[in-house]
């Protein structure tokens, strides 16, 4: 589970508020994330998790429960005028 650690450390560098100290090797944020994928395909193949039908259920709940989520809003003559 060291891999997301290390892709937290590299998110913290680029966007958050920790920085890189000078003695830390630079890393690339596509190579973590591979590894990432790596272990999680690890874990699913060792647990026989179908990770095509899981992401097919969490990407409908994301879509039922967003689904207004970025439409736009109606702004009333009210809101409008004041």
């Amino acid at each position: 589970m060291e891999e997301v650690g290390e892709l937290s450390r590299i998110m913290n560098h680029s966007f958050g508020s920790k920085y890189k100290k000078p003695e830390e090797q630079e890393q690339k944020l596509s190579e973590e994330l591979a590894d990432v994928l790596f272990v999680i395909i690890c874990i699913a193949n060792e647990q026989n998790i179908d990770l095509e039908v899981a992401f097919e259920d969490v990407m409908e709940k994301y879509h039922t429960r967003d689904s207004n989520r970025w439409a736009p809003k109606r702004i009333s003559e009210e809101e409008v005028e004041a």
